[in-house]
């Protein structure tokens, strides 16, 4: 299960480091697009337990991928990892190792950490790696399509 989606993310990321055949205006426009602003925009909504916010950064078909998880459409996304996540997590911290911007995608991949709070249960840390990938829609907005979340703390030592 995790090598098909080890190969997705890789065709993703690189077919947006291909040049761009397009005019010296469409870079420009492109170059406009600000990765760490649409990120900022959706952890804001995560860190602010505003589900109706993080809704409107995600696309109609967008996937996320959490562990073994995978949510498909932006219904199921916002039924089940949404409304349950925004309940329990805070304090989302990320930091991009990687980012990139073409006329229609842009992404950024990288570490992040946060906070979970089950009901009743102390506060517990979280830390893993991060990939999103955003992709311009037909009206011009910027929207989450693919987000796929490796937790590592859960992952045993290998020495």
């Amino acid at each position: 299960m995790k090598i098909p989606t080890i190969l997705l993310l890789c065709i993703v990321i690189f077919s947006c480091n291909q040049p761009s055949t397009k005019s010296t205006d469409s870079i420009q426009q492109s170059a406009s697009v600000d990765v760490d602003s649409l990120t900022k925009m959706f952890l804001d909504g995560w860190n602010n337990h505003d589900s109706a916010a993080i809704v409107k950064t995600i696309a109609d078909n967008a996937v996320v991928m959490n562990d073994s998880l995978i949510h498909t459409g932006i219904n199921a996304i916002a039924q089940n990892w949404i409304s349950g996540g925004v309940k329990v997590l805070s304090n989302i911290k990320t930091t991009s190792l990687t980012k990139g911007v073409s006329e229609s995608v842009a992404y950024s991949g990288g570490t992040y950490s946060l906070d979970l709070t089950p009901p009743g249960g102390p506060v517990l840390k979280e830390k893993g790696n991060y990939s999103l990938v955003w992709s311009k829609q037909q009206n011009g907005d910027w929207k989450l399509t693919l987000v796929h979340i490796e937790d590592i703390t859960r992952m045993p030592d290998i020495q």
